[in-house]
């Protein structure tokens, strides 16, 4: 029961974490995104130390590019958070990320072996858009939201090459590449915030170094758990965060219309099975 529980603990962390921005630290997309690398860095650079963990210059680089892309796919998200609502972006940044990284996986990677993987893929896909459209069902869409929509499925571009990227390294553990990812990250939000860099040391970027710490702790337990439950158990676990996230933005956050909230519980239990089939064919 143990493990179960520990392969819960990224989807509690990962699904606090888009409330804890929007309710208690606050601030606007660049204090959110330099607050939060920089606690992943601090976190990142902790763990490094203690555990003495090492790697080369070129796996460094891998990684390194892998936190620069996660930056550009978080800061979407913490602008949808804004302008669309936590309990709207969850699900489909959560299915966009799905379907790329399948694809990816499939196409790259070569995860899919044969005409059946591809059929069963794509049928697993299709259940994902239609988890996606009845989340969305419901609730007050606006012509200006479509700007909204735009900059959340081109910025999950940079979620697909955080996750494909480290395929590419010879490590025995990702967790080797946690520092030069999170010098990624960092770095990729100085460049985010630009000419506007001066502006952004306020008291919100320092508070945000704690949703720094929150990630830092579902992304460690992640690990742990893909030891202990296994890569498609652990998974699974970590995805009910998009459920945690979306609940609780529709409650806390007042994000719910009346008569959403069955339409919504509903389209997440049809995404997350697509995504429960798509990583296990």
């Amino acid at each position: 029961m143990w493990v179960i529980t520990v392969g819960l603990i990224p989807a509690l962390f990962w699904g606090i974490l888009p409330i804890w921005i929007r309710k208690i630290t606050g601030g606007d997309l660049c204090n959110q995104l330099l607050g939060t690398t920089i606690g992943i860095t601090v976190v990142a650079l902790l763990l490094t130390i203690s555990l003495h963990l090492t790697m080369n210059w070129q796996n460094g680089l891998i990684f390194f590019l892998s936190g620069f892309c996660w930056s550009i796919g978080q800061v979407g998200q913490y602008y949808c958070y804004e302008h669309l609502g936590v309990s709207a972006t969850m699900p489909l940044s959560t299915a966009l990320q799905i379907i790329g990284n399948s694809i990816i996986g499939g196409i790259v990677f070569h995860e899919w072996h044969g005409s059946k993987d591809v059929l069963l893929s794509l049928i697993m896909l299709v259940v994902v858009l239609a988890g996606i459209h009845l989340t969305s069902e419901g609730g007050n869409v606006h012509s200006c939201m479509n700007r909204s929509y735009v900059i959340l499925g081109i910025t999950t571009i940079g979620y697909w090459g955080y996750s494909a990227l480290p395929h590419f390294a010879q490590i025995t553990s990702n967790l080797n590449g946690f520092l030069p990812q999170a010098l990624g990250m960092l770095v990729a939000s100085i460049v985010i915030s630009g000419p506007n860099l001066a502006d952004v040391w306020r008291k919100s970027t320092v508070n945000n170094i704690s949703t720094g710490v929150i990630f830092s702790v579902a992304a460690a337990t992640y690990l742990i758990s893909l030891t202990l439950n296994g890569m498609v158990n652990a998974f699974i676990l970590s995805q009910l965060n998009v459920v945690v996230a979306t609940i609780l933005g529709g409650f806390i956050l007042h994000e719910f219309v009346k008569g959403q909230f069955k339409k919504t519980l509903i389209g997440l239990i049809v995404l997350l099975c697509g995504a429960t089939g798509l990583i296990m064919v």
